[in-house]
């Protein structure tokens, strides 16, 4: 990072004692081994590997990741949001900054309440950045993000259709997706909003992750027009051939307009995920489960979450269900006003036959709206224990509602 980007975090982070404990940690990260250091890097290569990252990494981890996520600006929004809320007070710290070196008007709503944190650190952090942006933000352009790198430029590069002379925001693209067992849709409509037919309407499939899809169909399909405040629509099939379907897909959409001129419309990327319609509910004893239990590989991590133990454990029951997840164990107990519930289910891979194990543990006082949740992933498949543990406290926040439903 430039040394004039450093300085301008180090104020936007306020000075004084919030800057000091945070070089404090940032010298405990960095007095790692330089392979470590370059490890925890190397997973922080996309805004959703930052998300990630933040969600379920250890202190280090989710302290590089909102550093980085810092530089999508309005895109890390949501989860910068997220970090807020996180039990390391340093990481919240850094949250508060990251939200005011975007520079973006809109940062304000969403730093204001946390004025009220109970650490002095952080409401320091998070006044001292209300003062900034107040004073530096502007209001920005909050349209879809398109990646500085593409997997063959070279070639996009060489199509002269990639490149048209003018592009227009009249004309909508939404792309959506849907997951089912070996299989994914890949959907993609485009309105037209102007006031005249759009015609040869080209849509590129970019790139996807190829890693875990096949193309079943042309990656390159075509629309003869769309009339004047029209709408089509167009599937892209693809093969799953992994268990775990993650990455993006970049697509493109050009068209020619009523003066016959090459156009491009603002299409960018999505992030796709796909894991529990991959995976199948596997009948297994306890006594089975500590048999296999030294074949894999283990994570993980505890959250506090805003919500009383007993009502967060009813969910979490509810949830293995829609995982795919058959439950191998549940029990709880109340004790002096203590609730602790524990829920393992097992599954495993179509494709791969990968063993998964998946054990749930919440504890907290009953009548009291905070709780300790703590996630232990077992899996056969080590590379996928991060992203298991990822979408699991994704899909119980998006439950809570602490991340809203996409539409």
């Amino acid at each position: 990072m430039a040394e004039k980007d450093e300085r301008k975090i180090l104020s936007a982070l306020g000075g004084g004692e919030s800057v000091s404990r945070l070089r404090k940690a940032v010298r405990g990260v960095l007095r790692k081994s330089d392979d470590a250091v370059d490890k925890m890097l190397s997973e922080l290569t996309s805004i959703q590997a930052c998300k990630d990252a933040a969600l379920t990494g250890d202190d280090d981890i989710r302290l590089l990741a909102v550093c980085r996520l810092g530089e999508f600006g309005a895109e890390a929004f949501e989860a910068l949001d997220i970090s807020l809320n996180d039990e390391n007070p340093l990481v919240r710290t850094m949250a508060a900054g990251m939200l005011a070196f975007t520079e973006d008007k809109e940062a304000i709503d969403i730093l204001k309440p946390y004025l009220r944190d109970n650490d002095e650190t952080v409401r320091d952090a998070v006044k001292y950045s209300l003062g900034w942006l107040e004073k530096n933000a502007s209001e920005k352009l909050h349209g879809t993000r398109i990646p500085d790198r593409c997997e063959n430029p070279a070639e996009i590069l060489l199509d002269s259709d990639a490149i048209p002379l003018k592009t227009s925001e009249d004309v909508e693209v939404t792309s959506t997706y849907s997951a089912q067992p070996e299989s994914l849709e890949f959907g993609m409509t485009i309105e037209n909003n102007t006031l005249e037919s759009i015609h040869e309407v080209c849509i590129k499939v970019l790139s996807y992750p190829k890693e875990s899809l096949e193309p079943l169909d042309s990656l390159n399909q075509n629309i003869e027009a769309i009339e004047p405040g029209g709408t089509e629509a167009l599937i892209f099939g693809f093969k799953v051939t992994h268990e775990i379907v993650e990455g993006e897909f970049v697509t493109s959409v050009q068209f020619i307009d009523s003066n016959g001129e090459d156009i491009a419309a603002i299409s960018g990327n999505i992030f796709v995920r796909s894991l529990f319609e991959q995976i199948l509910p596997l009948d297994m004893t306890p006594e089975e489960l500590l048999s296999l239990k030294s074949e894999m590989k283990e994570w993980n991590r505890e959250h506090s979450l805003a919500v009383e133990a007993k009502e967060l454990f009813e969910i979490l029951k509810d949830l293995y269900q829609s995982w795919n997840l058959h439950i191998i164990q549940t029990e709880n107990t109340e004790r002096k006003k203590l609730f602790m519930g524990v829920i393992s289910g097992s599954a495993k891979g179509r494709i791969n036959q990968s063993k998964l194990v998946v054990t749930l543990t919440v504890v907290g006082r009953l009548n009291d709206n905070l709780s300790k949740l703590r996630i232990d992933v077992l899996s056969e498949d080590p590379e996928a224990l991060h992203t298991i543990a990822s979408v699991l406290f994704e899909t119980i926040q998006r439950k809570l509602g602490v991340i809203e439903m996409e539409d």
